[in-house]
């Protein structure tokens, strides 16, 4: 088993963070383009992501700083893949499917569609890519080093969401679901591990807090088992920790934070293409206002580029010509 604790960080203790939160990930995916046009992956000494922001991540980890061309392509899974009942679908159990198709997910888009160039992974030039996971023998958030070998399994661990899909996935032997039913935004983790310089890309306002998972949905999403009741007492804890943190750095800490000034209108489980668009959209200018500091020089908004972003040729026509 690869490494399930985060290294001491080294060089410039730079890291990225990227947030899950489901469909709402279409934000992170737009602000991880615009991320890339100013700061490539190559650039960080890290990169942890949870849940649904380990498959944005994961392009963006493995998209080299002269293919951001790309890396636009591959947003094209938010605006049109995902969208409708494609992933997402009441009628998946009627067929022996949870709600939420990972195959069709994971093995289909970014396996053979949109494939992930893995093997980026394993170069020197390559920055460490981390998941985090919950093991479900062990009970606690663990952070693995994602390898062109191990990288499918993680990404259907991290997004083995509760009630949506199984709520678990075997990797090596063991049991591992959604770092987010313990910990959603592990930003004490990057700094007990001596990371100072830190990119965030949030799904939801930094203000935001969240409540305790409620029993009855902690039950159903764990019927019996012990995990019902640590993600009741603890999901929320590691959520409003984490934003504590952010809205507060500690002494010699910088946080550089892309996040929506308000809720999206897309949600945990939303398929309108209308919205997963807009996420998309907002991501990316909210990324470029964010990360044009990283310049050192104000860039111009590319608003129409923005509009476009990972749109096909045929619907990128269309939008032009109203």
């Amino acid at each position: 088993m690869s490494e399930k604790k985060l290294p001491k960080a080294r060089g410039k203790k730079r890291a990225l963070l990227v947030e899950g939160g489901g469909m709402k990930g279409a934000f992170s995916g737009g602000a991880l383009h615009a991320l890339h046009t100013f700061r490539s992956s190559e650039e960080y000494d890290l990169i942890l992501a949870v849940s649904s922001g380990a498959c944005s991540a994961a392009y963006y980890a493995t998209t080299a700083a002269d293919e951001g061309d790309q890396l636009e392509k591959n947003i094209r899974i938010w605006r049109e893949d995902l969208t409708g009942w494609k992933m997402i679908s009441p009628l998946n159990p009627l067929i022996g499917r949870p709600f939420l198709d990972q195959g069709y997910l994971v093995d289909y888009l970014f396996g053979h569609k949109y494939p992930i160039d893995r093997h980026w992974l394993a170069e020197k030039k390559s920055t460490p890519f981390y998941i985090a996971v919950t093991s479900m023998e062990r009970h606690q958030v663990e952070f693995i080093r994602a390898t062109p070998d191990n990288l499918t399994d993680l990404l259907k661990a991290a997004t083995s969401l509760p009630v949506a899909t199984w709520g678990q996935h075997p990797m090596d032997g063991e049991q591992y679901s959604d770092a987010a039913i313990l910990n959603p935004l592990p930003v004490e983790d990057l700094l007990q591990a001596g990371y100072r310089d830190i990119t965030v890309v949030l799904n939801s306002p930094l203000k935001n807090l969240s409540p305790p998972v409620p029993k009855w949905l902690s039950a159903m999403a764990f019927p019996g088992h012990a995990m019902a009741d640590l993600m009741h007492r603890n999901h929320h804890v590691g959520y409003n920790r984490g934003r504590e943190l952010l809205a507060n750095p500690p002494r010699g800490v910088t946080f550089t934070i892309a996040a929506p000034e308000q809720g999206l209108a897309v949600g945990l489980t939303g398929t309108s293409p209308r919205d997963l668009n807009a996420a998309v959209d907002q991501g990316y200018l909210n990324g470029l206002d964010t990360f044009q500091s990283f310049e050192g020089k104000p860039v111009a908004r590319k608003k129409l580029r923005s509009i476009r972003a990972g749109r096909s040729e045929k619907k990128s026509r269309t939008t032009s010509h109203r």
